[in-house]
């Protein structure tokens, strides 16, 4: 686990030092988040981006979510997510505008309990993902962003290697909210 950190720390400064790199050139920068994701019992997530030109953008990302909630059952729903990825988006008419399709490397700590069933799934999970989707131009500044994506990869759960083992996910729905300067 704290090889996969490490190198998600290295892959983030390097995206950050193409984009700083490209700043002259990047005509836009944007942060965003994606509103269903805070639906999902408070999922913290953020997302940063920079155009390199007229057609693609990097993007980085990040999802947290350290909360357990106690039904009046006694029942632990629990939907911890720890993660981040990095991935590129190409727009076929502007950067930041209309439809876009996406690629990423994403790492994600996760333990879930409660929400479909009553066993414990924990571990680690490392893999690529697709997404496409499209920006709703609000105005000069304002995107709304809606989106989908699947990801897979292979979760690595330390406790009982017999879970271990590859996957395939619905990933990324999306309504995000976007701010572009």
């Amino acid at each position: 686990m704290r090889n996969f950190r490490n190198i998600y720390r290295v892959v983030v400064i390097a995206l950050l030092l193409v984009c700083s790199a490209q700043l002259s050139h990047a005509r836009k920068w944007s942060v965003s988040t994606n509103a269903l994701s805070w639906l999902n019992m408070g999922t913290i997530n953020a997302e940063a981006a920079c155009s390199i030109n007229d057609k693609w953008t990097l993007n980085t990302g990040f999802v947290a979510n350290p909360w357990e909630m106690h039904t009046p059952t006694y029942v632990n729903l629990r939907n911890r997510q720890y993660g981040g990825y990095v991935g590129a988006k190409y727009w076929p008419w502007h950067a930041f505008s209309e439809w876009w399709v996406g690629a990423k490397v994403q790492y994600k700590n996760f333990e879930q309990v409660g929400l479909l069933t009553s066993d414990l799934k924990k571990g680690d999970a490392v893999g690529a993902g697709v997404s496409a989707g499209y920006a709703l131009m609000i105005s000069d500044n304002f995107n709304i962003d809606f989106g989908v994506g699947i990801w897979g990869g292979h979760i690595f759960n330390f406790n009982d290697k017999e879970r271990s083992g590859n996957f395939i996910f619905l990933d990324n729905l999306s309504v995000s909210i976007a701010y572009i300067f």
